[in-house]
């Protein structure tokens, strides 16, 4: 195995293994389910399985992404001018062509760690034009196979299905012991064309029992923060993993949480709030889910408390809240967040969505 530190899904693992052993691999699989679960590393470790082949230096080759016969195709930003005949990596910078290895790097590290640009919002139409390329140059072992590992495949069809048209040419057609893996948590924005003639296996979502047993086993358990960690992130160890790092800066999150819905409650110097949560989108975007994801679980915490329900997750203390539409808040933070994403500017909207909040919370039922 490549990963010493990945939660196995033995379920999956035998089925994949059986049909290895059967003859009866398809040339396209699609490995779906929740973020944080693992797939991702489930889908580089079958692709190691099937190009393992006894060589000596695979193991090598595969931890550095160097494998010939294996190939990671993720969303990559147009930082400069391609046209139809260049490589997709000509598409960004020398920077992020150097970010993009010190990711690669961690991932084969850090099972749950993402490979993610920011501004890639798409899978580029020249990354399946590379897939035809090396598919016909790549000379292959009798006990080899070309493996196209497709991380957020739904990517291929967003903003458009301009790739995922492309790669649906090539899955109707298949070339010989060339496999896709098509990794994706939001399946359902694939084409039904694409599904269709994919081999589906969905990754559930990681247990409790597990994420406490891996995280004892990497002495990284906590036991004080892991129920509040557990369910900020449902379960995803990508987000578990981050949180931990981030140690006691959780509860300083927490507090700057608490404090910024006060003030918008009270309407009270929530500008310096916004200007605070602004810089923290703009620098450290993964903390600032972190802390989307705690303003959120607070709202529901004072919706409880209004409705005379006990069993909140941060606000445990509290038994009295002020009659407001914290529902509706929630709603509009959901909103505005995917919208921050959309290269909105992030200021305007993080005012914008500050003021709606206001509004929405004073409508009360």
């Amino acid at each position: 195995m490549i990963y010493k530190n990945l939660i196995l899904n033995h379920k999956i693992w035998l089925q994949l293994n059986l049909m290895i052993e059967n003859k009866t691999l398809p040339h396209a699989l699609i490995f779906h389910g929740p973020e944080g679960n693992g797939k991702e590393a489930h889908a580089i470790e079958f692709a190691a399985l099937l190009n393992s082949n006894n060589e000596k230096n695979y193991t090598d080759k595969i931890i550095n992404f160097q494998h010939p016969n294996i190939n990671l195709i993720i969303p990559l930003p147009r930082e400069k001018s391609i046209n139809k005949k260049s490589n997709s990596l000509n598409a960004i910078s020398d920077k992020s062509l150097d970010l993009l290895i010190e990711m690669k790097k961690e991932k084969i590290k850090n099972p749950y760690y993402k490979i993610r640009f920011d501004k890639a919002s798409t899978i580029l139409i020249n990354s399946i034009r590379d897939i035809k390329k090396n598919t016909y140059t790549t000379m292959l072992n009798n006990n080899e196979y070309m493996v196209h590992i497709i991380f957020e495949a739904e990517k291929l069809c967003m903003p458009k299905s301009e790739s995922g048209n492309a790669l649906l040419k090539i899955l109707e057609e298949p070339p010989k012991k060339t496999i896709f893996i098509l990794v994706t948590s939001e399946k359902n924005k694939l084409l039904e064309t694409i599904k269709s003639r994919c081999c589906d296996f969905y990754f559930s979502k990681l247990a409790k029992p597990e994420i406490i047993k891996y995280l004892d086993y990497n002495n990284e358990y906590n036991k004080n923060s892991i129920d509040l960690i557990a369910k900020l992130s449902d379960n995803n160890m990508t987000d578990i993993l981050h949180m931990l790092k981030l140690g006691e800066q959780i509860n300083l999150l927490k507090e700057d949480a608490i404090n910024f819905i006060k003030n918008i409650i009270n309407d009270k110097n929530w500008e310096g709030n916004v200007k605070k949560i602004e810089k923290l989108f703009k620098t450290k975007k993964e903390t600032f889910k972190i802390f989307v994801k705690l303003v959120i679980f607070i709202l529901y915490d004072l919706e409880k408390i209004k409705n005379k329900k006990n069993d909140c997750v941060i606000l445990t203390k509290i038994n009295k809240v002020k009659n407001l539409n914290y529902s509706g808040a929630i709603n509009v933070i959901e909103k505005n967040y995917l919208d921050l994403h959309k290269n909105l500017n992030p200021g305007i909207g993080l005012f914008a969505m500050a003021i709606e909040m206001k509004k929405v919370m004073s409508k009360i039922y």
